[in-house]
Formats: C-alpha cells, sequence, structure tokens
C-alpha cells in the first residue's frame, strides 16, 4: 500500500495509471490537484460557484466511471479541461433551452391571459422543431450559435471561449441562421 504523500511527488500520468490499475489512493491525488483549478475556471465561464462545483463533480465521476476505457492521448491537464469545455458547453446548450421557452411562456402569458392552452401546443410544437433544428447544425456552427444567441457572448468571447478566429465566429452564426431559417416556418417570427 502506498502511502498519501507518495502520491502527491508522481506525476500526473504515473498516477492515472495507477488508477486504472485500482489504486483509488492515486484517484485521490489527482482530484486534489486539479479539482480548484477546474472549479476557479468553470466558475468564470458560467458565473455560478455551485454550478461550477457541480460541473466539475460531474466530469471526476465520469473519469472514475470511465477510468478502463479511457486511453488519454494529451496530458491530464489538458484532458480535464477539454472534458469540462464539453461539460460547460452541454450546459449552455441545455440551460439555453429552457430559458428561451420560460421567456415565450411569460411573455405570452402576458400578453394573451386567456390563450393557454392552444399556445402552449404551438409554443411546444415550434420550440421542437427550434431544437431540431439547432441539433442539426455542425458542431462548432451549433456552439457558436448557442453561445452568442444563449448565453448573450459577443462574438469575441466567443473566439476565445472556442479557439476560434472572429470571423470564423460570425461565418458560423450567419451559417447557423440561414440553415434556420430555411427549416422553420417564418409565419409567426423571425429568427435574428
Amino acid at each position: 500500500m502506498i502511502k498519501s504523500e507518495t502520491y502527491s511527488v508522481l506525476a500526473d500520468e504515473a498516477l492515472f495509471r495507477m488508477f486504472q490499475n485500482g489504486q483509488t489512493g492515486a484517484f485521490d491525488e489527482l482530484y486534489r490537484r486539479y479539482r480548484d483549478p477546474l472549479i476557479s475556471v468553470a466558475e468564470r465561464m458560467v458565473t455560478s460557484r455551485q454550478l461550477a462545483e457541480d460541473i466539475v463533480q460531474e466530469i471526476f465521476l465520469s473519469l472514475f466511471n470511465r477510468r478502463l476505457r479511457i486511453e488519454i492521448q494529451v496530458s491530464l491537464r489538458a484532458y480535464l479541461m477539454k472534458s469540462m469545455k464539453f461539460k460547460i458547453l452541454n450546459e449552455f446548450r441545455s440551460s439555453g433551452v429552457r430559458n428561451a421557452y420560460r421567456k415565450q411562456v411569460h411573455t405570452h402569458r402576458s400578453m394573451f391571459p386567456g390563450q393557454h392552452c392552444d399556445y402552449h401546443c404551438e409554443l411546444k410544437d415550434l420550440t421542437s422543431n427550434i431544437e431540431l433544428s439547432i441539433s442539426m447544425l455542425p458542431d462548432k456552427c451549433r456552439t457558436a450559435f448557442l453561445l452568442s444567441r444563449n448565453e448573450e457572448l459577443s462574438y469575441k468571447d466567443i473566439s476565445g471561449f472556442m479557439g476560434i478566429s472572429i470571423s470564423t465566429v460570425e461565418k458560423h452564426i450567419s451559417k447557423a441562421l440561414r440553415l434556420l431559417k430555411s427549416n422553420l416556418p417564418v409565419a409567426d417570427f423571425s429568427i435574428n
């Protein structure tokens, strides 16, 4: 059995291999090393300490559950950062759809208080069509669009977050709008 202070001097890759071989003390050390730095980075992106902690917890849970199937081709730090980026993007995507739906329901209820049932059915269909159309966008195009529309990030912020140029962000969002306009009926709303 290895003492916990011995784990602290080992490299990440050695710890990860030990963890894959069943030494949970190695996992504990990796958790101690990366939990706070990951939370710090996540908190700047999601602006909620609790959500940042939840995201990091999910990353480590996934790492633990998938330990025997994971083959890390980069540094463990880079792997964890990339995992966090994808978790945050998924959170943006999920929260954006929920927020857009809530805004539309609230707006309509205040404008047309007696028409809840019809509107609710139409809104559900429209929301479903929008979600389907967004899900069919290419990955980077969808990510740029959701960060712009749902998280209200500037093109510059999206560029930094995704690691692409501002002009590429513009092209992704233009493409997303063009594809959404062609896939959705335009009778009752417009996409801007």
